[in-house]
Parts: structure tokens; C-alpha cells; sequence
């Protein structure tokens, strides 16, 4: 088959036209696979977060634990100095 020669330029702004299509597909497919790679990272960020997040509610129920334990101890230790102090006073007199 034989090429028109007025027909030429027309084949090649074609022929252009696919290439660019194809330059941009192939763009378009990088693209894609950076976008799939962004959303694993940010899954696995928030996963992350999700797990410091339980972490962080574990310490402080441990905290709040640690506190009421230690006042109650604090409580029991000047419960006993002010025993002792008034068993001595009561033994003075």
C-alpha cells in the first residue's frame, strides 16, 4: 500500500499523537505505582499509630494504677508516724 503524499504529513501528526499517548501512559502507570507505594507507607503509618496509641492507653491505666497505690501507701505511712508520735506522747504523759 502506497503512501499518498499529501497524506504524509497527516500520517506523522498521527503518528506523534500516538506517541505522546503512549509517553503519557506510561507516565501515567509510574504515577500509579508511586500512588499504591504512598498508600502501603500511610497503611502502615497509621497501623504504627494505631499501636502507639494502645501503647500509650496501657501506660497510662498503669500510671493511674501506680498513683492510686502509691497514695494509699503514702496514706498508711502517715497514719503510722501519727500513731507513733501519739503512742510516744501518750507514753510521756
Amino acid at each position: 500500500m502506497a503512501v499518498i503524499p499529501e497524506n504524509e504529513p497527516r500520517l506523522q501528526r498521527i503518528e506523534e499523537k500516538l506517541d505522546k499517548l503512549t509517553d503519557t501512559v506510561s507516565e501515567l502507570a509510574r504515577i500509579e505505582e508511586r500512588l499504591l507505594s504512598v498508600f502501603k507507607r500511610l497503611d502502615r503509618h497509621e497501623k504504627r499509630l494505631d499501636d502507639q496509641e494502645d501503647d500509650i492507653k496501657e501506660l497510662t491505666n498503669s500510671v493511674l494504677l501506680n498513683t492510686r497505690i502509691s497514695n494509699n501507701i503514702e496514706r498508711l505511712f502517715w497514719v503510722c508516724v501519727t500513731a507513733g508520735t501519739s503512742f510516744v506522747v501518750y507514753l510521756m504523759m
